[in-house]
């Protein structure tokens, strides 16, 4: 089935439409950005989910995109998810023990949600065989919105899932040591351990790249767009503007690296192993000394991931800034979906 990955971010959205040429090798067809409405998702109005898919109804015409059906992301800090292990079951038991367990962390009641799951293997635990399963909760509300906004655009939705899932399917591949993936976005962060291709842990916490812009604002007494210039051109790098900007981000900076300390040792914990690296992504990774400094805090390998790497590199790729590459992560792994 021909196909494209739509992300509807808070800040821009991205469209990519792939080509398989082989066995997780893909070739780029066409790919496109516009920035989004001021609401977006966000919004409960009708004008603004209209003008929104109206927004990505023009996107995909600039783009070119050649096919109507769509595979998209529900935004991480919409959904509730976490790894639980179980006997083994059969698929009608898992099903109705899922719901179950479901009951005792979502925050919101079950009939308003939509449960989906993830089988990531089997696990030897207190001398039991057990299945341990990757389970997600979404608001019906959410995938509503959605799905009305791709109707509205003239699309025919063929996949949802979580933003997280796409970007651990175009930025870690299947043999890759244990991974902590950071998105580092505007509104929020979201993190994944990755194993074996498969995410494992998944958290989004809502201190991001605009936490940032505020600190700066507030530090610095500067309105808001011009602090995101500054946030933009001097990032954490100490040795810039005599260090002012990089001390308003720094205390935000320390939230997400606290985070992700704790994300690597719950996995050290349940899984008796260690992360062996790093991999960011999002607008807010490419600030300068932003690397360097997460590198430094977490005595890890810290890089920017590439969601265009597993894609055979031609003129097309070549075309797209390699700062702008990071933002197209849940784009080109939802265009990469097996379906």
């Amino acid at each position: 089935m021909e196909f494209f990955g739509l992300d509807i971010g808070s800040r821009n959205i991205k469209a990519v439409q792939l080509k398989k040429t082989g066995a997780d090798q893909y070739q780029l067809v066409t790919s496109g950005s516009a920035p989004s409405t001021i609401k977006g998702l966000s919004s409960e109005a009708e004008s603004d989910l209209t003008s929104l898919a109206e927004t990505i109804k023009k996107l995909c015409q600039e783009a070119k995109i050649t096919t109507k059906n769509v595979a998209a992301a529900i935004p991480e800090d919409q959904v509730f998810s976490r790894v639980v292990t179980f006997p083994k079951l059969s698929e009608e038991e898992l099903t109705s023990a899922l719901k179950w367990e479901a009951e005792q962390w979502v925050p919101i009641p079950l009939e308003e949600v939509s449960l989906a799951h993830q089988v990531l293997g089997e696990i030897h635990q207190d001398g039991q065989e057990k299945l341990e399963v990757f389970l997600v909760a979404a608001p019906n509300r959410v995938i509503e919105k959605i799905l009305l906004v791709l109707k509205t655009a003239g699309l025919t939705s063929v996949s949802l899932e979580t933003e997280i899932l796409a970007m651990g399917r175009s930025l870690i591949t299947a043999k890759a040591e244990p991974t902590l993936l950071v998105d580092l976005g505007a509104k929020a962060t979201d993190l994944a351990i990755v194993e074996a291709g498969q995410v494992i842990f998944s958290r989004s916490i809502p201190t991001a790249g605009e936490a940032m812009t505020r600190a700066i604002a507030s530090s610095l007494g500067l309105e808001i767009a011009q602090a995101e210039e500054y946030k933009k051109a001097y990032g954490v790098d100490a040795e810039k503007l005599e260090g002012k900007v990089s001390q308003a981000i720094e205390p935000v900076l320390e939230v997400v690296i606290k985070e992700m300390e704790q994300a690597m040792q719950f996995y050290q914990q349940g899984k008796g192993k260690v992360t062996k690296r790093v991999v960011l992504t999002g607008g807010t990774a490419i600030l300068p000394a932003a690397v360097s400094k997460i590198a430094k805090k977490l005595m890890l390998e810290v890089q920017i991931g590439d969601p265009f790497g597993k894609i055979n590199q031609d003129a097309l790729i070549a075309k797209i800034p390699p700062n702008d590459r990071p933002f197209y992560a849940v784009a080109v792994g939802l265009a990469m979906k097996e379906l």
